[in-house]
């Protein structure tokens, strides 16, 4: 493979637009390019929650979201261009259930946290909600022909919320588990 990427500082943004994988220029709010920030954002807290696990197989499984989620990109940026597929969502259920079934049930919801890692991989789980959101808006002004984007995405923030489960039991720690009520009763007896 060639130098793809031989000039990184193109200075062709400046005046506020950019150019999408098929060579259109549009405006850098524009919504497809809101999308691509989202996902690229989503993927660079998934870079990090990578680099703090000590699981092995959540860190496998990071990277490989890593490259579907570049591939997500690909697929925005040059429409028409089906990169994602219902195996790529099947692969994400896979996962989740392997890591699901070494976790109790839940009884009750749970506040983000726990140990850092976990509360990172609660960040990472909102901006991929946002990004699936961002998606959905963007599919409802120009409808793809097939795409798996969203419903990739839609497991990929379950797979974190598990992931994050996963990270607190790893370390001993248990979830933070929400008491209805508890702040008013805290605030009330003190």
């Amino acid at each position: 493979m060639g130098h793809r990427l031989s000039r990184i500082v193109t200075r062709t943004g400046d005046a506020g637009q950019t150019g999408l994988g098929n060579g259109l220029r549009v405006d850098k709010d524009s919504p497809p390019v809101e999308v691509l920030g989202h996902i690229d954002e989503l993927n660079s807290w998934i870079g990090v929650l990578g680099t703090f696990s000590p699981s092995d197989a959540v860190r496998e499984s990071l990277v490989l979201v890593q490259h579907d989620l570049f591939d997500l990109g690909a697929q925005i940026s040059v429409p028409g261009t089906p990169l994602l597929s219902p195996e790529h969502v099947s692969r994400l259920d896979d996962i989740f259930e392997k890591l699901n079934a070494e976790l109790p049930p839940l009884k009750e919801f749970i506040l983000p946290g726990g140990t850092q890692l976990a509360a990172f991989t609660h960040v990472a789980r909102t901006v991929c909600r946002r990004a699936e959101r961002r998606l959905f808006t963007l599919s409802e002004l120009d409808p793809p022909s097939e795409s798996y984007g969203i419903p990739y995405l839609n497991r990929l923030s379950d797979l974190l919320f598990t992931i994050a489960r996963y990270e607190n039991r790893y370390s001993g720690q248990t979830d933070v588990l929400w008491e209805r009520g508890r702040s008013l009763s805290k605030t009330q007896a003190a």
